[in-house]
């Protein structure tokens, strides 16, 4: 369950406020969903994804929260609430000691909660050469002593390479207070139309590339998390060449960063082909999509945003999809490099 678009939708550029996300979340627990992902600095640094998932553990109780894998995930500043500009010191983002660890306090009090289950290092921390800012081992013994004290339970990354993880798996081993530290996660970009994302590279682009990478995932016994699992909607059926919908993050309108990536020719003629195995499957194309993820060993969740009531009902039926190793030859086949 991802908490991207959630906070204050009044000012701070989210989609799902309290009323109705309440009621999306609540939906979810029913359906069995009890992952929850959400960052610090999710709508533009405004840190209200975080206060919207803590008013609802603070309404829904102990219980509730007992529940809930909670992930978060902490790099970049974040402002004060109802404050639309702040200036911030190079101390209040990052990954030094300082910043991880005031982070999470942070985090926590926002959170309403005595601590975050999975914590993620939101971006790697580099300069223009490719070096990290913070030396590694600082980093991660920031990570270790949150763990020591309780606040955290679990470590892992995003938006990580296969390079970047092997120097992290290396620090993290100089600096941990015993062998059971170790990093459990890491959540890249990665669905059916944008395969080679998941290496979090982009000068490693091939099939080649993608089982690399995840060959060294499953070797490091690191789980594999997908964001944007839909490719932005495009994998929902909701664009299609002979219906476009002009109204969605994909539109012209929206004028995101990403909709020439994803609306063309070639990415419309595979979206149709998948919908064709789809419908002989019984199933929507985003539970296709999810599935196809989720048939992935190396995959141990998928962050799936919602904006609508619809769309956590429509997801959580993906785990009801089995897919058979000719229906994945068949699909690897249409979204082949």
């Amino acid at each position: 369950m991802g908490l991207w678009k959630w906070g204050d939708p009044a000012y701070d550029g989210s989609r799902v406020g309290e009323h109705e996300g309440f009621k999306i979340l609540d939906k979810a627990l029913e359906l069995g969903i009890t992952h929850f992902d959400t960052a610090n600095s999710y709508n533009a640094g405004s840190g209200n994804s975080e206060r919207l998932l803590g008013r609802f553990f603070s309404s829904r109780g102990e219980k509730v929260r007992d529940e809930i894998v909670l992930a978060t995930k902490v790099r970049n500043s974040v402002r004060d609430e109802h404050v639309l500009n702040q200036d911030f010191s190079p101390n209040e983002r990052g990954a030094s000691r300082k910043y991880v660890i005031q982070a999470v306090e942070d985090s926590l009090k926002r959170l309403q909660t005595d601590r975050i289950d999975i914590l993620y290092h939101h971006f790697p921390d580099t300069l223009s050469d490719g070096s990290w800012e913070t030396p590694l081992e600082e980093t991660w013994d920031a990570m270790n002593t949150l763990v020591n004290q309780g606040k955290v339970r679990y470590l892992a990354v995003s938006n990580r390479s296969k390079e970047q993880l092997k120097q992290e798996i290396r620090a993290l081993g100089m600096v941990a207070s015993n062998v059971s530290r170790r990093i459990i996660g890491v959540q890249n970009g990665y669905n059916l139309l944008q395969r080679y994302k998941v290496t979090a590279d982009e000068n490693l682009r091939s099939p080649a590339d993608e089982t690399d990478f995840l060959n060294f995932i499953s070797e490091n016994k690191i789980g594999l998390v997908p964001y944007i699992p839909l490719a932005v909607g495009l994998l929902t059926g909701r664009y299609r060449k002979s219906n476009i919908d002009y109204n969605g993050r994909l539109s012209q309108k929206a004028n995101e960063p990403w909709r020439d990536e994803f609306i063309n020719d070639n990415s419309l003629d595979k979206v149709e082909k998948l919908i064709g195995i789809a419908e002989q499957k019984g199933c929507t194309l985003a539970q296709l999509a999810n599935a196809w993820l989720l048939s992935h060993d190396e995959v141990c969740s998928v962050i799936t945003g919602v904006t609508k009531m619809e769309h956590v009902i429509d997801n959580a039926k993906s785990v009801q999809v089995t897919l058979t190793e000719d229906e994945l030859m068949e699909i690897n086949n249409i979204v082949d490099f």
